[in-house]
């Protein structure tokens, strides 16, 4: 199939079209001629629902959110980035067998790609030692009311909603597909050439801090992973007075740069100019569309997140622990309990009071290590209880076991 025109940048929306149940497309010469605004207005969602069904809020099972609000879907059919369109590439097969067709002008590029998709697949099968987390946790957390200042994203402008009750918006399942391909990606490419990231914890955080709602911004915490401008400064550096100054934590996005796993590929095509030119600080709202635009934003927000907490992790609570208690250290339970302290208030140096308060040693249990931490550290509470809301929506009306509460049946 030839192209009608030249292959150029288009939203994930006008990607695939949901082919007449009775008249095969191909062989209708007005089909090829239907023009791209015309196939936007014909989807209200990539590979969802037929544009004439009633809009289905995958994040709203109580029915209390604004099923009127779609921006955030809109964003994302508009969206044109590297992550985006891997995305809607890992899902090209799926979708034909499903009964939808690409458009003739975008053939070639599926064509082109595909091959990038299969790659990402291997890759995330071979590394059979970091595990996805499952979309029905993703989903259960969704279901959580986390209010705070929403942000649409439309043409990179932030437009501000509240994320409550009827003015909160509604995310379609292609959305959540999204989220839960994009987050999966992250964790695959950045537990390559490193000690694993465990999804277990991350899943713990991002549910208590926003609950997979991407779009939340406000100073207290940009995105996804709720990103200050300290983890920016830590990774990618900052000029001041015309002179640029190296992050501690550099490495991880030179590591990234450098990274051979397909599935890192989105991400640096991306980001590939923040080691030259720091991206703008999360804390202003006039920059929060480069931390929660659907692609971009989420992209670069999930690595700054993920990047941080690996430097943390390996930088920073790692050597405090190793100096007391190497055999804690090599305890991955122990370990990650403590990087999550080290997003209290206080920073990372509240964890590495508490290795000094709680008096963790050679002798400490690591069972006991992980209780007391628990029971001493405010944010680290919060995080259990919230996990335990989320396993209310995924298990109703089920006892949590200590795999639920661990997160390992969030995991596949």
């Amino acid at each position: 199939m030839s192209s009608l025109t030249k292959p150029r940048d288009v939203g994930l929306g006008v990607f695939l079209f949901k082919a007449h149940p009775f008249h095969n497309p191909a062989d209708k010469p007005e089909v090829r001629q239907l023009k791209l605004p015309l196939l936007i207005a014909a989807l209200s969602s990539f590979v969802a629902l037929p544009a004439t069904a009633a809009p289905q809020c995958v994040n709203d099972k109580s029915g209390s959110k604004g099923v009127s609000n779609q921006e955030i879907n809109q964003s994302l059919i508009q969206a044109t980035d590297p992550l985006t369109q891997a995305f809607a590439y890992s899902n090209f097969e799926a979708s034909r067998k499903a009964g939808y067709v690409v458009a003739c002008e975008l053939e070639d590029r599926f064509k082109a790609l595909k091959k990038t998709s299969q790659d990402i697949a291997k890759v995330t099968k071979a590394q059979s030692n970091v595990k996805a987390i499952r979309r029905e946790c993703i989903e259960a957390s969704l279901q959580r009311e986390v209010g705070n200042q929403g942000y649409s994203c439309l043409k990179d402008r932030p437009k501000k909603f509240e994320n409550a009750g009827k003015s909160a918006p509604c995310l379609d399942s292609s959305t959540v597909d999204f989220i839960e391909y994009s987050l999966n990606q992250a964790l695959n490419c950045m537990s390559s050439d490193r000690n694993p990231i465990d999804p277990r914890f991350i899943l713990k955080k991002i549910n208590n801090e926003t609950a997979f709602n991407f779009y939340i911004a406000y100073n207290g915490g940009v995105g996804m992973g709720q990103l200050t401008s300290n983890p920016v400064k830590e990774l990618a550096g900052w000029k001041e007075d015309g002179e640029f100054i190296e992050g501690n934590g550099r490495n991880i996005l030179e590591t990234l740069m450098k990274s051979q796993n397909p599935a890192c590929k989105p991400f640096r095509d991306i980001m590939k100019d923040d080691l030259v030119n720091p991206p703008p600080r999360p804390g202003s709202p006039k920059n929060y569309c480069t931390w929660v635009s659907p692609g971009k934003g989420v992209a670069r927000n999930l690595i700054y997140s993920l990047g941080y907490y690996v430097h943390v992790r390996d930088s920073i609570v790692r050597p405090a622990l190793a100096a007391r208690a190497g055999r804690l250290a090599a305890n991955q339970d122990v370990l990650n309990y403590l990087t999550l302290v080290a997003y209290g208030p206080q920073g990372p140096s509240e964890a590495k009071s508490l290795i000094r308060k709680l008096r963790l040693s050679n002798t400490t249990a690591p069972g006991d290590a992980v209780s007391r931490i628990i029971k001493n550290n405010p944010y680290v509470r919060q995080t259990e209880v919230k996990m335990n809301e989320l396993l209310d929506e995924y298990k109703p009306g089920v006892p949590h076991t200590p795999a639920d509460k661990k997160g390992d049946t969030c995991l596949k």
